[in-house]
């Protein structure tokens, strides 16, 4: 059967009860034949005489003695006629502080009886009593209790039994009233600095830094169970103010915390949350004396209202939520809520007995933010490695992309440098064989009946040669260095020649050629850069005269191919012409400038070519 939140607040209250009233119940009755109490003053050493009144233990005098500070004598008589069975006194506690004797033999003494104060009030006493001092009737246990009117004086149960199951049954108190409370102020003092590490280095956490802030005010609260002075404070009053201010900003910072945590921003209810939290503070610590008792009801009524309000608030924004923190949560906070009513209900006194429960189930909420931290460190090692696991998919993915992708260009360049070897050849073709044809062929149609055989034969040898060069290049075979010189006397030879059969004046202006050496590849550039030059004057400029220079100026050297025929427009080349294309790829290709002057008295063409470095780097990068 599915147990509703009110099932479920109502069932942890009822735990609670039950538990206290059994651990009560297996307490030794104590069997004494009268209890009195009477006041006197601060400095009283002895109890008065007269005016002892009969009171039942726990005794709150401020009940009874309304606005007594001071000091009460508690007189507890019983007998003890078995004295055979050792025997031992409990005293559940005495508020604030106090001394007791057993047939005028003291037991215990606090440090301090009159302010500061020492703080009794959750330190549970056990004494085996001697069998020296014991008498057969009319034993006498005198305590003297200081204490102040606001923090409910007086004293707690006192119980007298068998030695052996009296101190198992102190045992048990001190474990709920010291050891738990000691344990739970340090793990929340370890949690808190912990959770405001993490708030410091992940500022988006806010609700974590909120937690720490609770942590932090709730281990400053919680000290009250467990210190025995006021101490920092000079006064009961002065810890009684800072304890109350802790309490309430405990409350505040976990209204803060419900709310981050659950993912929301309410601007006007967190501002006046805020004012009501400096309003009490400013309260408390103005509030004169006298009305300390009262301000402490009020403030903690209305800061256990406003947390049971955070509480049922945090359960309304995650009522739908699916996630286990958020499940975790509730559930603590409805475990400490039903311990906060049992305690409202004890602190007024609409049930008997002396143990809160706030300070044991606190546990409950160190051991939650333990788990939601875990839970929230497992979801995130999750998240990273479905991350880790999409990444390497489209690591993978891209790597085959990628693969393909290199692939294909690698294809492309290959085709690229197919093309490109296909250019390469077919200019070389045209530069060289067919050049060598067209002024062969220009030489034959001006004098066929000068082609003697050997004339001839020379025509073949360099149509031969002309092919070796472009074959050599094409395939990659270099040969030796030459000098420039060497490269240019065969086509020099050849255009001298070829110019005297046709009537043109060939004049050529060297100078310093012999130092430049090149290889075979960069000088078939050069040579062909030359070639095309003549060549493409020799068949269309008509020219009567021309003039090669090749000369040195400063780190170049300047390339110029005159002649005095007629010209052409150079910026609307001859549709379907390869020869002013060639000559731009092969200048480009040596790093040289190329420039062309054009008009009715002639071209010119002019190459300025990089020297000796820069003519072997264009060589290594081609």
């Amino acid at each position: 059967m599915a147990c509703s939140p009110s099932r479920f607040f109502f069932l942890i209250v009822a735990l609670l009860i039950f538990g206290e009233i059994a651990f009560a119940g297996e307490l030794p009755q104590p069997s004494f034949k009268a209890v009195e109490a009477v006041q006197s003053g601060w400095d009283a050493d002895t109890p008065p005489a007269s005016g002892w009144v009969k009171v039942t233990l726990p005794d709150d005098w401020s009940r009874r003695w309304r606005g007594f500070d001071g000091v009460t004598w508690y007189r507890l008589t019983f007998d003890h006629a078995d004295s055979s069975r050792p025997i031992a006194v409990m005293f559940d506690y005495w508020t604030l502080a106090g001394a007791a004797w057993l047939n005028g033999a003291m037991l215990d003494r606090d440090a301090s009886l009159v302010e500061p104060l020492s703080r009794s009030w959750n330190v549970s006493r056990y004494f085996r009593l001697p069998a020296e001092l014991l008498r057969d009737k009319d034993n006498v246990l005198l305590v003297r209790i200081s204490g102040l009117s606001a923090y409910q004086p007086g004293l707690g149960e006192v119980m007298i039994g068998d030695a052996a199951e009296l101190k198992s049954h102190f045992a048990g108190a001190e474990l709920l009233r010291h050891d738990l409370p000691l344990v739970s102020l340090a793990v929340t003092l370890t949690l808190g600095g912990f959770f405001l590490v993490v708030w410091t280095m992940r500022r988006s956490e806010t609700a974590y830094g909120w937690y720490a802030l609770m942590s932090i005010a709730w281990a400053l609260y919680s000290y009250n169970y467990v210190a025995i002075s006021p101490w920092p404070f000079a006064t009961t009053d002065g810890s009684a103010r800072f304890t109350m201010i802790a309490f309430m900003a405990t409350v505040a910072t976990f209204a803060m915390f419900c709310i981050r945590f659950a993912g929301r921003h309410f601007r006007f209810v967190e501002g006046g949350l805020w004012l009501g939290f400096a309003a009490g503070t400013l309260w408390m610590a103005l509030a004169p004396p006298h009305q300390i008792a009262t301000t402490r009801i009020i403030l903690s009524l209305a800061a256990t209202i406003v947390y049971f309000i955070a509480c049922f608030l945090f359960l309304g924004l995650t009522w739908k939520s699916r996630r286990i923190d958020h499940i975790v949560l509730n559930i603590v906070n409805m475990i400490i809520f039903g311990g906060g009513v049992y305690d409202v209900a004890l602190f007024s006194g609409v049930i008997s007995g002396t143990m809160y429960a706030s300070a044991g189930l606190s546990q409950f909420r160190l051991a939650s933010m333990a788990f939601v931290l875990a839970w929230h460190y497992v979801a995130s090692l999750k998240r990273i490695e479905r991350f880790n696991e999409e990444l390497v998919g489209k690591i993978t993915a891209t790597r085959e992309e990628l693969a393909l992708t290199l692939s294909q260009q690698h294809e492309l360049a290959l085709a690229n440098t197919r093309l490109d070897e296909r250019a390469n050849l077919a200019h070389n073709l045209h530069d060289g064989l067919g050049g060598t044809l067209v002024n062969n062929i220009a030489l034959l149609e001006h004098s066929p009946m000068t082609m003697s055989g050997d004339r001839f034969l020379s025509v073949l040898k360099e149509l031969r040669e002309e092919l070796r060069a472009v074959i050599d290049v094409s395939t990659g075979y270099q040969t030796e260095e030459q000098d420039l010189s060497e490269w240019l006397a065969p086509l020099r030879s050849r255009f001298t020649l070829l110019c005297e059969s046709r009537g043109i004046a060939c004049v050529w202006d060297t100078d310093g050629l012999a130092t430049h050496r090149l290889p075979s590849r960069l000088g078939l550039d050069w040579m062909r850069i030359l070639q095309e030059s003549l060549t493409n004057a020799l068949k269309h400029s008509e020219a009567s005269r021309i003039h090669i220079g090749l000369r040195r100026r400063d780190d170049r050297l300047r390339l110029t191919i005159e002649d005095n025929g007629r010209g052409f427009d150079a910026a609307q080349p001859r549709t379907g012409g390869t020869g002013l294309i060639s000559l731009r790829k092969r200048a480009g290709r040596i790093g040289a400038t190329f420039d062309i002057r054009s008009g009715s008295d002639g071209t010119t063409l002019t190459f300025d070519i990089p020297r000796s470095g820069s003519v072997a780097e264009s060589a290594r990068r081609i």
